[in-house]
């Protein structure tokens, strides 16, 4: 083999492993987002249920009055409603800033599986037929899991729109 032949082989290889990495890194990042989005729904739901067990904790039986203080009457319904209101409008809140957070996360990975598709099409013809349908299921497992978070940030706007007609 000729000196260029060996060097055009030497960067034809070069390219394919930062093609490989940077494909890495899409599905590293992707993974990593997913994960991050499902821990953060978890962790609510874990506080969640941590506030419904201190709630129970607190009130044993069904009367709201057991614990009112020194207000009686229309004094403490007008306490009770205006402390359900804060709770109802600090909930929306966390609802609002959890689904913005998940459309920059979907935006960002649809951003990243449109680059690797890119990727994928420039170094098609360097890639054996089952190497190309390998690398385009990967993307399309990718594409799957950014519909679902997707699928569940809409669940989250739908609730959010609900509580602001409440209002």
């Amino acid at each position: 083999m000729t000196e260029a032949g060996e060097k055009a082989e030497q960067i034809d290889s070069t390219v394919r492993k930062k093609v490989t990495e940077g494909e890495e890194t899409v599905r590293r990042q992707t993974r990593e987002m997913k994960d991050e989005a499902e821990q953060e729904i978890e962790e609510l739901k874990e506080q969640e249920e941590e506030k419904i067990k201190e709630k129970d904790k607190e009130s044993k039986g069904n009367a709201y009055g057991k614990n009112k203080g020194d207000l009686e009457g229309k004094e403490f319904g007008q306490a009770r409603a205006e402390e359900a209101k804060k709770t109802l409008e600090q909930k929306g809140k966390e609802l609002e800033s959890s689904v913005e957070k998940g459309e920059e996360k979907v935006i960002q990975a649809r951003e990243k599986i449109k680059m690797a598709k890119e990727n994928l099409e420039k170094k098609k013809e360097e890639l054996s037929e089952e190497e190309f349908q390998f690398e385009k299921e990967k993307i399309e497992k990718a594409e799957e899991a950014v519909d679902e978070l997707e699928q569940k940030v809409k669940k989250g706007k739908e609730l959010k729109e609900k509580g602001k007609g409440k209002k």
